[in-house]
Parts: C-alpha cells; structure tokens; sequence
C-alpha cells in the first residue's frame, strides 16, 4: 500500500451492536460511492463529518450538527483511515435520544473485518491528503500534541501516556503507520478504563453498555477484571493511537505528517486537527 492509495467497498455492509452510553441498538450500513468523500446520514438526516461538528464531551467523540447527533464513530473512522476507505456513505440508524456508533468490542479491529467482509475497490482518483505544512502545537491541562511536516510518505505518530493503575503506568508506542501495522498493531487495542472511573460513569447515567465484552476493566485491586486479559501488554497506549487514528479522519481526507502526542484525548485530538486545518486556509506552499 502506498501513501496515496484510496479505496471504496465491493458492496454494501451492514453492522448491529448496543452503544456504549445508551446500551440500546444501533445498525451501520456502509455503502460504497464512486466519488471521494465520506458521507455521514444519521436517522435519516445528514450530518457534515466536519472537524468543527465535534463537541467536547467525556470517554468518546461526538458529533453534533443542528439537532442531529451522533456518539462513538471514532473506532469506525479509525477503520476506514487506516485501510484508506475514502469513498464511502455510512448510515446510522438508532435510538432518536443518542444515535450511537455500536461499540462492539471496544476496538477497531470488527470494522476492519467488516470492511475485509465486503471487500475494497481501488479508486483512479488520486485522495487530496490533509497535509501538516507547518509545525503546531496544542497544549492544556498536562496534554502536549505537536503536529510537524513529514516529507517522506506516509504517517508518523509517537504516542505516550502515563496512567496510575500498576499495569499501565508510563507507556509509549512509535511507528509508521502503514496498512500493515494498523491491522496487527492498532486496530485490535480496546478501549479501556479503570473501575472508580467507570463507577462514577455510571451513577452519572453514562456507560449504559458497557460490558468486559466492550473494553478493557483494569481493576481496583490492580489486575484486569477481562478473564482473557490483555491483547497487548501496552495495549491502553495503542488503542490511544486508535483513537487518535479515527479522531484525524474528521475531514474524511487521509492526514499525513509527524504526530507527538503525549496525554491525548478526544478533545485535544481534535483541537490539534483544527490547526493543522487553519494552515490550509494560509495556502502555505
């Protein structure tokens, strides 16, 4: 795979699963299209995958656009930006309170087998890449995300963090992310929390369908709730770098440059690609 690759689908899928914050059903429909772009329709009405429609909110990405909302499409964006599915209308359809993208198992990895299950077409249109151009920086709260131009192909991502639980700590993952990589290194990492937070969660009505079978639980008495335990041993940092992955794709173009990320979230992912979005608007050659 090249960096300039860009796919849409064979054919039409369809995914089921419960959101995470409703514990309700939600459905999918991955349709393909002939022309670059990704369209989003939500409960029959279209909402613009757009940087500026995302709103802050706590444990996952949502998208907001007038009265139309949808939660938890990062692990689905992360899927199609690291297979370079370009071309593509998704079509949620779920509860009219809190459409949500199905968590499945709290990873990328069943979007990557469910675009593997409808198979890819290679598109002649050559995708206009989002481009770092200039270095930036975004930095609050302890979070520093730096975005520098990268000249050699590709995507480069540094990612750490550093979290109180035994088994987390301080880790790091590095790497460039090629289809590759993102398969057998990325897209299988799971969201994970630890259990005061997920308690506190859910007296605050949030994490209705969340289940070991959705992430991972790293318990207070400093192991992993999961009885098959950990996919990778750092595998909370590179599901960061998922999340990362799916939050980049927010303009439906594939992001190409250096990435630092130490702390990152939802939030300051999105803050980040909101700079680097200002540089095109500067016609920085």
């Amino acid at each position: 795979m090249t960096a300039h690759n860009a796919y849409t689908l064979a054919k039409a899928i369809e995914v089921a699963g419960i959101g995470l914050h409703t514990g309700l059903e939600n459905r999918v429909r991955l349709v393909p299209r002939k022309r670059l772009g990704i369209e989003l329709v939500v409960n029959g009405a279209p909402l613009t995958l757009a940087a500026h429609n995302m709103q802050p909110t706590p444990l996952c990405t949502m998208l907001a656009e007038g009265a139309v909302r949808l939660s938890t499409p990062e692990h689905l964006l992360a899927a199609l930006h690291g297979l370079r599915v370009l071309a593509l209308k998704i079509e949620v359809e779920g509860p009219a309170e809190l459409p949500e993208v199905p968590i499945l198992d709290g990873s990328a990895l069943p979007w990557v087998e469910a675009i593997d299950a409808a198979g890819r077409v290679p598109l002649e249109a050559e995708p206009e890449l989002l481009r770092v151009r200039k270095p930036c920086t975004y930095s609050a709260e302890g979070r520093v995300l730096m975005a520098t131009p990268r000249f050699l192909k590709g995507l480069k991502i540094e990612c750490s963090i550093v979290f109180p639980h035994p088994l987390i700590g301080q880790q790091n993952w590095r790497g460039i992310m090629t289809e590759e990589v993102f398969r057998t290194q990325i897209a299988p990492a799971r969201s994970f929390a630890q259990e005061g937070d997920v308690k506190a969660a859910m007296i605050a009505g949030m994490l209705k369908g969340a289940s070991l079978n959705s992430g991972v639980l790293f318990s207070l008495d400093g192991g992993v709730a999961n009885p098959e335990g950990l996919r990778f041993a750092d595998e909370p940092v590179r599901h960061k770098v998922a999340d990362f992955m799916g939050d980049s794709f927010l303009t439906g173009r594939a992001v190409h440059g250096d990435f630092t990320l130490n702390a990152p979230g939802h939030t300051a992912n999105n803050a980040l690609l909101r700079k680097v979005l200002e540089q095109q608007d500067e016609n920085i050659s």
